[in-house]
């Protein structure tokens, strides 16, 4: 296994991720969303660690994908675009994904709140890794796709 920076020449494996999970935990809509942010992160600067998006690799295969973004204020990280291609999910890779993005954020900002949003059907996972919820927004993404805002307790 291996985690590593996301780069250009990973943008297709990511939209397969992407779409292996649709309609389930992404709404089709979001798709041009997700390609277009995957294009500003193919022009960032690597060397920033305010914001950084990664992949995990297994025997070569580009399984899953998720990054994060700190603040300008520097007190608040926020977890962005993760997940693992469906037939990958229920493995322990999410967690593996989920613990590598938890410690880089509190490498570079030690005291941040930690926050993200997701649907109702990844805020379990997320409650498990200690995550709380603090507000629900109905249909959000789409039709009985629900945001869940949630917030690291500590």
């Amino acid at each position: 296994m291996t985690i590593r920076p996301y780069t250009t020449a990973d943008k297709s494996a990511c939209l397969e991720t992407f779409r292996s999970n649709m309609p389930r935990f992404f709404a089709p809509d979001e798709l041009k969303d997700f390609e277009e942010w995957l294009d500003e992160q193919g022009k960032r600067d690597l060397s920033d660690n305010n914001e950084c998006y990664f992949v995990i690799e297994t025997n070569g295969r580009i399984i899953g994908c998720g990054g994060y973004y700190i603040r300008p204020d520097k007190t608040t990280a926020v977890m962005t675009w993760g997940m693992l291609h469906q037939q990958y999910h229920k493995q322990g890779w999410g967690r593996k994904l989920f613990q590598y993005r938890i410690t880089a954020i509190r490498e570079v900002c030690p005291s941040c709140a930690i926050q993200l949003d997701t649907t109702q059907h990844s805020a379990p996972f997320f409650g498990k890794m200690g995550f709380a919820v603090t507000k629900i927004t109905p249909d959000f993404y789409g039709p009985g796709l629900d945001r869940y805002d949630m917030e690291l307790k500590n």
